[in-house]
């Protein structure tokens, strides 16, 4: 059963009560809509786990989403985003939410071979991929996303090819930034390799259909981040379409798929209007 709560979801997550905020976010999940199986290893690692939410039978499948949460590279936890998938699977995905590996355990591009190896294992369920596989991420998790269906290497290493997911949609994404803080440098460094975490470098027009969606509102990923990566896309001829939302920040663009508070945005309908044309 939908809920919705008075309180602003936009209060918790600006206030930097991001525990409360999930809290919150996902109290309006449905579960009649899915059932969870958590914890699937992807991999040897104890990190490399994922959960799956399979739309139930009283649900029309219409393919599978894999999203990537954000958390700067050094955060972050599949079980705060329940809500994501519970919006999806309400219109028919299943969905893959995994984890992957932090820094300082590991560097780039480490983050990224763990979302191949998440869609590797994907690859191998042939109940869940009869139908269109959509990627999706927010933040740390839009730049791995981006990374992999851009930088061919990292599907190629598994034995894929970026052509495996249908479409990719972006939130907030730091798609195209050179590291300033620290502690960025030491996790994508040295600045020689910087060119190797921007997904503009490997663009070739060959890459999934991508939406890039950003709020206006945002203060810590700079806009300039989609305008690069639309642009490389454009000028070799890919497919690519941007949307901005004029009242949402950094959190709250993937607050807004949370159908337990009134953020009035159509964040979740462009998403899903897009993942259905492409």
């Amino acid at each position: 059963m939908r809920r919705f709560l008075t309180i602003p979801l936009l209060t918790f997550f600006l206030s930097g009560c991001q525990s409360a905020a999930f809290l919150i976010a996902n109290m309006g999940n449905d579960p009649d809509v899915y059932v969870l199986e958590k914890d699937i290893a992807f991999g040897p690692g104890a990190h490399q786990k994922l959960d799956l939410y399979r739309v139930t039978t009283a649900v029309q499948t219409k393919g599978t989403l894999v999203f990537f949460y954000g958390g700067s590279w050094t955060s972050g936890s599949k079980d705060d985003y329940g809500f994501v998938a519970s919006r999806f699977a309400k219109a028919g995905y299943n969905v893959v939410i995994p984890d992957y590996v932090k820094y300082p355990e590991r560097r780039y591009p480490a983050f990224v071979e763990d979302a191949a190896l998440a869609t590797a294992w994907l690859s191998q369920q042939a109940g869940l991929v009869s139908g269109p596989v959509h990627l999706m991420g927010h933040s740390a998790g839009a730049h791995i996303g981006a990374m992999l269906v851009s930088d061919e290497r990292y599907l190629k290493a598994v034995g894929l090819t970026p052509s495996f997911y249908q479409s990719f949609v972006g939130l907030a994404g730091p798609y195209d930034f050179v590291p300033k803080a620290e502690r960025y440098k030491k996790i994508f460094g040295p600045p020689s390799r910087y060119p190797l975490m921007q997904a503009s470098t490997f663009i070739d027009g060959s890459e999934p259909a991508m939406l890039l969606l950003y709020g206006a509102k945002d203060t810590l990923v700079a806009p300039s981040n989609v305008e690069k990566l639309s642009r490389a896309i454009k000028q070799k001829g890919g497919a690519v379409e941007v949307k901005q939302y004029d009242g949402l920040g950094h959190m709250t663009l993937v607050g807004a798929l949370s159908e337990s508070v009134p953020i009035k945005s159509t964040v979740a309908e462009d998403a899903l209007a897009f993942m259905t044309k492409s």
